[in-house]
């Protein structure tokens, strides 16, 4: 099925801001998943619209994440941390550039701890984990599990904006502007059929779907005449040296590029196949159409953003779990990834456009 995000506007009363002095702007602090953190893209966008013209917007974010927000066009500036948590200078850069309002967008006790010992006068969040006490503006928390097989959480995230000023509940968001010069020093270049694939899931292997079907599907998509790169990070390798026994001439490139490499490959490639992961949400923020395998989570709560995405979601009852590893024994484990077949990928990809 091709994936249109369900954006749910809630029906509550929310506090008011009361007026900022924005001093020199306003910072976020970042999510710490690749995942989220694109999932929260529309949402940054649309508080750059709500904001001041004269207001800027950087973002506080983990240094492995930086080159996300420094390709969203909408982002003034990125302070990077190296850390778990801002060390000493990283919080004294923050206190000298004079924010006068940050904002919280994990749901964590740290994430709100980080904002509050670099002095900004407003701070911005959701309530939860002990959070209140550091913060200056709250929302209610946001309990596990609300709008599952109901809305995305996105709709959280534009919540959360929609108390600085008036936006617009929904998904769409400038796309991210990354350089084609890396995916070309790899020899992937734009109308050669490339396919991406990314068979790795940082949750657990309740999300990754058999490294045989990967490979079965890359086999069938070279005898084709198209071409396959594998991407991901080193702890996929084993994955990769499974694939590649079954199809010998795909593109192996897991663990061997930097973010701003991979980011560029899964822009300039035709189409991407992916479990519920990272690189899924990443392709979908950069404009790449691909197949998405969803077992164990949600699609409606957690599927990709950007340009449409065709889902395969198992039909097994007792699907989703949320579990990392599968709870069952026997020829059941993992049943909801198993049933999901390379046929249905191929069929898929066939039919698109």
């Amino acid at each position: 099925m091709q994936y249109t995000p369900q954006i749910h506007r809630f029906d509550r009363e929310l506090p008011k801001l009361a007026p900022v002095d924005w001093q020199n702007g306003v910072l976020l602090r970042s999510t710490n998943w690749l995942g989220d953190l694109m999932m929260t893209l529309p949402a940054t966008w649309q508080l750059k619209c709500a904001l001041p013209a004269d207001v800027p917007l950087w973002v506080f974010a983990p240094k492995h994440l930086a080159p996300v927000w420094q390709a969203a066009p909408w982002v003034d500036g990125v302070i990077p941390f190296a850390a778990h948590h801002p060390g000493a200078n990283e919080r004294a850069d923050v206190k000298a550039r004079g924010f006068g309002l940050g904002i919280v967008l994990p749901n964590s006790f740290g994430s709100a701890w980080d904002l509050w010992r670099c002095d900004i006068p407003r701070r911005l969040g959701r309530e939860g984990n002990l959070r209140s006490l550091m913060l200056t503006d709250r929302l209610p928390a946001w309990k596990r599990g609300e709008g599952e097989g109901k809305w995305h959480q996105l709709s959280y995230y534009l919540e959360l904006m929609s108390v600085v000023g008036p936006v617009k509940f929904t998904a769409e968001c400038p796309p991210l502007e990354v350089s084609a010069e890396p995916a070309g020093r790899f020899g992937i270049q734009p109308g050669e059929k490339w396919l991406a694939i990314a068979p790795g899931a940082a949750f657990g292997p309740a999300k990754q779907w058999p490294a045989e079907n990967f490979a079965v599907v890359a086999r069938d998509y070279i005898d084709r005449g198209g071409k396959v790169v594998l991407v991901g990070t080193p702890r996929e390798s084993p994955l990769a040296t499974e694939i590649c026994r079954i199809a010998p001439k795909v593109l192996n490139l897991i663990g061997k590029t930097n973010l701003p490499e991979l980011m560029s490959i899964l822009q300039n490639v035709d189409r991407v196949v992916a479990n519920d992961s990272g690189p899924m949400h990443l392709a979908a923020g950069l404009g790449t159409r691909g197949v998405a395998l969803f077992a164990s989570t949600d699609p409606v709560a957690t599927g990709p953003l950007g340009t449409a995405w065709e889902l395969l979601v198992s039909t097994a009852e007792c699907r989703p779990c949320f579990q990392r590893e599968c709870p069952w024994a026997g020829v059941i484990r993992y049943r909801c990834m198993r049933e999901l077949t390379p046929q249905n990928v191929l069929d898929v990809l066939g039919n698109m456009q």
